[in-house]
């Protein structure tokens, strides 16, 4: 384990991490190690090699997370069940999630092999060995193949990558396909971080949320806010900002700048 970084730190604890952007924190001596993750109710442990992980190197140099919606998945998954992370990265909200109930099932979808293999790292560093199904691919609502175009450098932990015309092949899935009428325990909680799929996503696995009634934690864009809008008001979903749970938004009238992420119940 390199201790430039941490050394560096301890010195210009004067510098203001916490106003830094991630380019500018990326300019600051590489991190290499295990970072101690922590959200509000518990913690968990994430590799981080050459800052390759995004989120768990702004968490190192801040010493906080700008993750709302992990604290609110952690809470959601203290019912036990099954929860399906897609867009899984390298493991934060599945790790939450096992951390908030070590008797919950976890499914996790991650097209890109090289994060893959870091979740699957990062579950081994925190002990966790069982109640965990690893898919390497993606997920919609079609099951077959297609492209997955990488936005960031190969040798870097992809954030941003999406289905595309171009790109590496991936397999896809619709959930439904996987699991209708095939889950041990009743489906509590869905997160769909996908980077525009996210609409067919739901259409991919309507069965199971049309039975199950899950809590959700979705991303949404002016593009598909109506279409994800109409899609679970038909199972009489309502839509809360990540920040404000007690107060019902209106998705299709909210302006949606770049990306929102969503928490939907019944």
């Amino acid at each position: 384990m390199s201790d430039e970084a941490i050394k560096f730190k301890k010195i210009n604890s004067n510098l203001n991490y916490k106003n830094m952007s991630l380019k500018e924190l990326q300019k600051l001596p590489p991190h290499n190690g295990v970072v101690n993750f922590r959200i509000t109710n518990t913690s968990f442990l994430m590799l981080n090699i050459l800052n390759d992980d995004s989120s768990i190197i702004k968490f190192f140099w801040k010493d906080e997370h700008d993750l709302t919606s992990l604290d609110i998945w952690f809470d959601i998954s203290k019912e036990n069940g099954t929860f399906i992370d897609v867009g899984a990265h390298t493991g934060l909200y599945s790790l939450a999630c096992i951390k908030a109930n070590n008797e919950n099932d976890v499914i996790c979808f991650e097209p890109y092999f090289m994060n893959m293999a870091r979740l699957i790292t990062n579950l081994r560093l925190n002990g966790i060995t069982k109640n965990i199904t690893n898919i390497l691919g993606a997920a919609s609502n079609f099951t077959g193949r297609k492209k997955f175009n990488i936005l960031t450098d190969k040798s870097y932990l992809s954030k941003g990558g999406k289905l595309d015309s171009v790109g590496i092949d991936v397999d896809v899935y619709s959930i439904d396909d996987i699991y209708f009428n095939k889950l041990n325990k009743p489906l509590r909680g869905l997160k769909i971080d996908t980077e525009g799929e996210d609409y067919k996503v739901l259409l991919g696995c309507e069965k199971l949320i049309n039975h199950y009634k899950p809590k959700i934690i979705i991303e949404v864009r002016e593009d598909n806010k109506i279409e994800i809008n109409l899609f679970l008001k038909k199972y009489n979903y309502k839509f809360f900002d990540m920040s404000d749970l007690r107060n019902e938004i209106d998705l299709e009238n909210i302006e949606i700048n770049n990306m929102a992420n969503i928490f939907a119940k019944i």
